[in-house]
Formats: structure tokens, C-alpha cells, sequence
């Protein structure tokens, strides 16, 4: 069983992830803006992150560079539909991934998709899915 925690500010659609990960064994919290997933992140150990890109407060890039400068002991799951202006999904999720997304997810998709995503981040980073990843190691 693996912690994950998912950050995305589409009420429905958090629980929705929340529901797939749980389903599969995950522990799983939530925060609806970057800023509270990374006070969410400090709070508790995690072996992954999903995190949208696209959300008030704190776009979800400054929020995964900033849990990447704090671990990389953590597998990073970047989904996005496209920012609000003309900018492609597939051009926000390969910025995501140059500041440390281990995996990218174009919205809509599968909630398969995503649970498989979650499981290859972690084993990326060698995650067991026990909440081994520390969140205190520095960059």
C-alpha cells in the first residue's frame, strides 16, 4: 500500500482519482490548490504525488519544482488538459516533466491510466509503496 497524495482543484474529479487509487490499496489524501498540497505534503510522508498544473493559488509546475526541491524520493504524476490560454497539454506536460514530473498524463483520461501512472512513478523513484520516501531530503 502506497500514500499518495492527490492535488487537483476539480472537486468531482479528485474524488474520482481518490476512488481509483483507494480501490487499488492506496492511502490517499487531497488538497484543492498547490499551496495546501505542499502543507498537506509536509504533514505526512508520501510515496507519490498527482498533481494537475492548472489550479488557483499555485500552478501545479511551481508546486511539483518545489516538492522536488524538497525530495526525490517521491514519484510526481503530472495531468493537465492545457493551461487557459493557447498553450497544448502536451507542451505544459513536457514542462512539467523538465521540472521534475516522473510521469505525464494528458486529460481525459483513463482511471486506469491513472492508477498505472501512480505505480510507474513510484518505481521510477524505487518506491516499495510503503511510504518509505522521505520528505525532509534536499535536492
Amino acid at each position: 500500500m502506497a500514500r499518495v497524495l492527490v492535488i487537483d482543484d476539480d472537486n468531482l474529479f479528485v474524488k474520482l482519482m481518490v476512488h481509483a487509487l483507494t480501490e487499488r490499496g492506496h492511502a490517499v489524501a487531497f488538497a484543492y490548490d498547490g499551496l495546501a498540497g505542499l502543507r498537506e505534503f509536509a504533514a505526512a510522508k508520501f510515496d507519490a504525488v498527482v498533481c494537475d498544473l492548472v489550479m488557483p493559488e499555485q500552478e501545479g509546475v511551481e508546486t511539483i519544482r518545489l516538492l522536488r526541491r524538497q525530495t526525490t524520493e517521491v514519484g510526481i504524476v503530472a495531468i493537465s488538459s492545457g493551461l487557459r490560454s493557447s498553450t497544448s497539454a502536451v507542451d505544459v506536460l513536457q514542462f512539467a516533466s523538465k521540472f521534475g514530473a516522473d510521469v505525464t498524463l494528458k486529460k481525459p483520461f483513463k482511471l486506469s491510466q491513472l492508477v498505472a501512472a501512480v505505480d510507474e512513478a513510484m518505481s521510477l523513484r524505487n518506491l516499495s509503496g510503503a511510504a518509505g520516501g522521505s520528505n525532509s531530503g534536499a535536492t
